[in-house]
């Protein structure tokens, strides 16, 4: 299945059980995820004007009520247009209220990293699907979770199909290396493999991490890749993320730590660079 095709097959197990989960979006019938759940679950399926904060609002109003509401935006733009009610309206859903909401925003190729926006929202959960069989897992941990996840979907993920799930809200070792650490995330994980690849042919063996949860970061198992390679560049990400990526192993770097943006050759590039200390 597709990773679109993932989580629809997850929403949909979910809404046959629970009568507390509700679709919204200004375009669910053009939505690959919401659309096969239309006529099914259609009294649960909200389709609401192109107003990004509306469609918050509304979802925090059903989250109070006691439902699980799933929000799907056009994409990370609209969280622009959101992000007010993201920030304060829903920062006491974890600890006071204990309810459960989930922001589902695409990605497309040319995107905007929305990492940097969301990195200081302490109440929020960020994830992001590296392989079309995690999309599915990471809507279920947030279904079964308390408080706000808003998920970050590469359209090249919800597009293809393959991959492994997760089980948990944990950032993983998809390939094991001695010299460098790339930390990656979303479709930044296949740039990372092909960079890999790439260094393996000059000699430099990169142990790649799929971080999964973006916000909070999985800093014990990303620590303790640093602390392996003595090495590490992120893949994207925000300021926040390369600030617990130092904490997480400040005393066993060799090299400093980089951030580069999604692409093979700036890992590659940067990846040279840092081998030489």
């Amino acid at each position: 299945m597709t990773g679109a095709q993932n989580i629809t097959a997850v929403l949909s197990e979910t809404m046959a059980t629970e009568d507390s989960v509700h679709l919204l979006g200004e375009s669910l019938p053009l939505s690959p995820v919401c659309a096969p759940l239309l006529i099914k679950h259609a009294e649960r399926c909200h389709l609401l004007p192109a107003a990004d904060a509306t469609l918050i609002g509304v979802a925090i109003g059903l989250a109070l009520a006691g439902k699980k509401p799933v929000v799907e935006l056009a994409g990370p733009e609209a969280l622009w247009g959101a992000i007010q009610q993201i920030g304060q309206e829903t920062s006491a859903f974890s600890d006071e209220f204990g309810i459960t909401m989930i922001v589902r925003v695409p990605l497309g190729p040319a995107a905007m990293d929305p990492s940097g926006m969301l990195a200081d929202l302490k109440h929020i959960r960020v994830v992001s699907p590296a392989e079309p069989a995690d999309a599915g897992s990471l809507i279920e941990s947030a279904l079964g979770s308390n408080g706000v996840t808003i998920v970050l979907e590469p359209l090249s993920v919800l597009g293809t199909s393959g991959g492994t799930s997760g089980t948990d809200l944990n950032a993983r070792i998809i390939e094991e290396g001695d010299h460098l650490t790339l930390l990656a995330w979303g479709s930044g994980v296949q740039e990372a493999k092909k960079a890999a690849k790439t260094l393996r042919k000059e000699g430099i063996s990169s142990e790649i991490v799929d971080l999964r949860v973006l916000a909070p970061l999985d800093t014990e198992t990303v620590g303790k890749s640093i602390k392996k390679t003595g090495r590490v560049i992120m893949v994207g990400g925000s300021g926040t993320m390369m600030s617990s990526t130092i904490n997480a192993a400040f005393l066993r770097l060799e090299s400093p730590p980089v951030q580069v943006e999604q692409s093979t050759t700036a890992i590659v590039s940067q990846a040279r660079v840092a081998t030489q200390y």
